[in-house]
Formats: C-alpha cells, structure tokens, sequence
C-alpha cells in the first residue's frame, strides 16, 4: 500500500447550525457543501477538505486538531479576537514556523499557522 496523501480531515460536531456560523461565518472559509439532511458539511480549503460530521458514530466531537495555513499569524488572530474568538494557545514559534491555537464550539482544536519559508501543505 502507498498512501498517496490526505483527502481530508473530519471533525465530529454537535450542533452542525453552530460550527457552519463558526467555520463559515467567523473564519470566512466557503462552504463547498451541505448533504446527508444537514449532517456532512466539506469545505475545500486547498489542498485538502475540512469535513464537518453530526451524528456520525465513530468518532465524538473535541477530538480533532487541524492547522489552517495563513499569511500572517499575527494579523489573524488581531482579526479573530476582534471576531470575539479566544486564543486558547498564544502566538508561539519554532525554527520552522509561527502558530497559535483556537477552538471551534466543539472544542475542536484550530492551529492558526504560518510557515517562515512561506509553503503551504
């Protein structure tokens, strides 16, 4: 077997209404779509896709960890406290990049991250 990448990454979710305004609304990432009645959103954030699941039995919401690659640390999480979104971890650094962390309603863990050498993926 030879595991070709990624295809996405799901987080379980409790009140899919409230994570849509969260993911869509306060981070501005653009649904790419809603099915199974409302209980599976995917937003494509290149290149991968952020997967929201409710009701699904195998996996509980507050376990997952995603890092969301952004051009300036710093200037995001100005803009997501002005938001009213806490920081749960502050600005940190190592010798490859810049991160801080957020949480979604489910206490999903957001990495708000930006490497030094500018990459993404």
């Amino acid at each position: 077997m030879k595991i070709l990448g990624i295809d996405f990454t799901f987080f379980a979710v409790s009140d899919m209404q409230k994570s849509l305004t969260f993911y869509r609304d306060l981070l501005g990432i653009p649904l790419a779509c809603l099915v199974h009645e409302g209980t599976w959103a995917e937003f494509e954030i290149n290149p991968g896709t952020l997967v929201l699941g409710q009701d699904y039995d195998f996996i509980q919401p507050g376990g997952g960890t995603v890092a969301l690659a952004v051009d300036n640390v710093k200037a995001a999480l100005e803009e997501l406290e002005q938001l009213g979104v806490q920081i749960h971890s502050p600005l940190g650094e190592s010798a490859v990049c810049f991160w801080a962390i957020i949480k979604d309603p489910d206490d999903n863990c957001i990495i708000i991250h930006q490497r030094k050498d500018k990459t993404v993926g």
